[in-house]
C-alpha cells in the first residue's frame, strides 16, 4: 500500500493561486452559489478543484482554469516580495504564525494539498501590500490636510471619489475608502453580486449619515467614518 502523500510544485500552486485571485476579483475564503449567475469557487477551492486528480469528483460547474504568463510572472515576483518585506520580522521573529506558515510554503518546492488554503491568500497579501505602500505615498502628498466632516450623526450628501474598495470575508461586504472635497472618508457597503462594483478613481453622488470620526488606518490622518450610504 502507498501511503507517500502527492505533492505539487510550488510554482504551480502559485501560479493557479494568481489565476483564482484574477478570476474572482478577489479573495474568497467561501464558494459562493447564486441563483442567476456563475459559482464563485473560494480561492482554495479552485486550487483544489484545478489539481484534482479524477475529474469525476469535480462539482459540474467547475471550469478548469486558463494559467497566464502574467499568474506565472506574479507568482515568482511574489515570492522575493514576500520574503523582502518581512526580512526584519523574521530575524526579530515577530511574525504571526500564519505568516511563518506561509513563508515556509514559499521557501518549500513542493507542496501537499494541505497547504493549498495557506498559499491561496498570496495573492492578495502581494498585491495588497505593494497598493498600501503607493496608497500612503499618495494619502501623505495629497490629504495631509484631511479633517473630520461634520457632526456625528448628521446627514451628508456630496461627490465621493473612490480611491480603493475591497471585500471584507468577516462581514461579507465590501469596505470603500476614499475621499470628499480633500476629506478622507470610509465606509462598508454590500453590494449586488451580479452587477458590476464601482470602479476605483471615479467620482460619484453619495447620501449617508455620519457615523464617526476617526483615523485613516495607513496614515492616521483625520477621516470621516459613513453609514446608511446610498449610491447615486
Amino acid at each position: 500500500m502507498n501511503n507517500k502523500v502527492k505533492k505539487f510544485p510550488l510554482v504551480d500552486i502559485l501560479s493557479a493561486s494568481f489565476a483564482a485571485y484574477r478570476i474572482n476579483g478577489d479573495y474568497y475564503r467561501e464558494t459562493r452559489r447564486f441563483e442567476e449567475s456563475p459559482t464563485q469557487f473560494s480561492n482554495k477551492d479552485c486550487l483544489v478543484e484545478q489539481f484534482r486528480n479524477d475529474e469525476h469528483f469535480s462539482p459540474p460547474d467547475w471550469q478548469q482554469m486558463t494559467i497566464k504568463d502574467e499568474d506565472l510572472q506574479n507568482a515568482v515576483a511574489s515570492v522575493e516580495w514576500i520574503n523582502k518585506e518581512n526580512t526584519l520580522a523574521i530575524m526579530a521573529d515577530t511574525l504571526s504564525d500564519y505568516m511563518k506558515n506561509l513563508i515556509t510554503c514559499l521557501n518549500t518546492q513542493q507542496l501537499t494539498k494541505e497547504q493549498f488554503g495557506v498559499v491561496a491568500v498570496t495573492p492578495k497579501i502581494y498585491f495588497e501590500g505593494k497598493k498600501k505602500k503607493d496608497v500612503k505615498k499618495s494619502l501623505k502628498t495629497n490629504f495631509s490636510e484631511s479633517k473630520h466632516i461634520s457632526t456625528i450623526g448628521s446627514t451628508f450628501q456630496g461627490e465621493f471619489t473612490l480611491h480603493e474598495i475591497k471585500f471584507v470575508d468577516k462581514f461579507s461586504c465590501h469596505v470603500l475608502n476614499g475621499s470628499c472635497n480633500g476629506n478622507l472618508v470610509s465606509f462598508f457597503k454590500s453590494f449586488d453580486q451580479t452587477k458590476e462594483l464601482p470602479k476605483e478613481s471615479t467620482t460619484f453622488n453619495i447620501k449617508a449619515k455620519i457615523k464617526r470620526h476617526g483615523e485613516n488606518f495607513i496614515t492616521k490622518f483625520p477621516e470621516t467614518i459613513l453609514n446608511y450610504v446610498k449610491i447615486g
